[in-house]
């Protein structure tokens, strides 16, 4: 298990800190880092949540209904929560809030899962992964923007905007970008039993096989940009991920008996560290940017000691 997880861990925290050093020694300017991050999100980003959702077998999405059910408790549940109780106590803006409940509720599973998950489960647990990030591309991408675009609009015209008005503009807004898009079209193609030539899957992942790399170096220069803060907000944020998302899993397993080997894999997924995706927004929104980062690497540290803990109890459950 110890070789498991350092094989794991290592490769990924060399990008990260690429990256970071790379950020430190002044190599990227502001530019050049925006550019990188519109290459990530909207172009190898997209294309590689697209050829992961068409390549999922359409009985597997429409088979594992508590499976479903439990991932979407952890993942939307947990993203509600952590909003109300950012709003209401923590008295945060809706984009902060937002991107709170993001970094608390939103895992890596496609940049961290497959290394993972193959040396643990093997081959055929990719569709796991491939259930799950479809199921968060569909669900917690489009969540996130609409609530950014929401608050976007508010600060930019005023609060004399009618919600409703706000909502039909953010999701149009939402549904323009491609990392929502793309996705949504291949989760179509697989329910109507379309077949995607294989020519047009080796196109897009040639561009989207950039993604886990480019991802976490940027992630590295963002962290690099800002002072790593080490906060009670950052702690509880990166506690929530690492800690309370795997222990709600786990009873959301039980209680909707989900079987092996799905249980088991649904417990890791949520041990995996938050995604880059919210330290990349934030910087586009100029809110929550210090807290973001800041609680990227304070998760990814902290699955040093999760990660094991989660395979264990995974193992404990046949």
């Amino acid at each position: 298990m110890t070789l498991t997880v350092l094989t794991v861990l290592l490769p990924v925290f060399f990008v990260l800190g690429l990256g970071y050093f790379a950020g430190r020694a002044k190599k990227f300017d502001a530019d050049q880092v925006a550019g990188l991050n519109d290459l990530v999100l909207d172009y190898a980003f997209p294309a590689m949540m697209f050829v992961a959702t068409v390549k999922t077998p359409r009985d597997e999405l429409l088979s594992e209904g508590s499976y479903a059910l439990a991932l979407l408790i952890a993942f939307v549940g947990l993203f509600l929560a952590v909003v109300l109780v950012s709003t209401l106590l923590l008295r945060h803006s809706l984009g902060e809030a937002t991107l709170q409940a993001n970094l608390a509720s939103f895992p890596s599973v496609g940049f961290f899962g497959p290394p993972i998950f193959q040396g643990l489960f093997g081959p055929s647990s990719l569709v796991s992964i491939a259930f799950a990030s479809t199921l968060s591309a569909v669900t917690m991408i489009p969540l996130t923007l609409v609530l950014l675009e929401i608050h976007h609009q508010r600060t930019t015209r005023g609060e004399g905007q009618r919600v409703s008005s706000l909502i039909v503009q953010s999701l149009a807004n939402t549904l323009k970008k491609p990392m929502v898009w793309a996705p949504l079209i291949g989760l179509a193609l697989v329910l109507a039993g379309v077949r995607v030539p294989p020519l047009v899957d080796n196109m897009l992942m040639l561009i989207g096989s950039s993604t886990s790399g480019a991802s976490i170096f940027l992630a590295g220069l963002i962290i690099a940009a800002y002072e790593i803060r080490l906060n009670r907000e950052v702690i509880a944020n990166a506690l929530v991920k690492m800690v309370a998302q795997p222990l709600l899993m786990v009873l959301l397993v039980a209680a909707l008996k989900v079987g092996s080997p799905l249980a088991g894999e649904g417990i890791v997924i949520c041990a995996i560290p938050t995604a880059v995706f919210a330290p990349l927004l934030a910087p586009r929104y100029r809110i929550y940017e210090v807290e973001s980062s800041s609680t990227l690497m304070a998760t990814a540290l902290l699955m040093i000691v999760t990660l094991p803990m989660a395979i264990f109890v995974c193992r404990s459950l046949g």
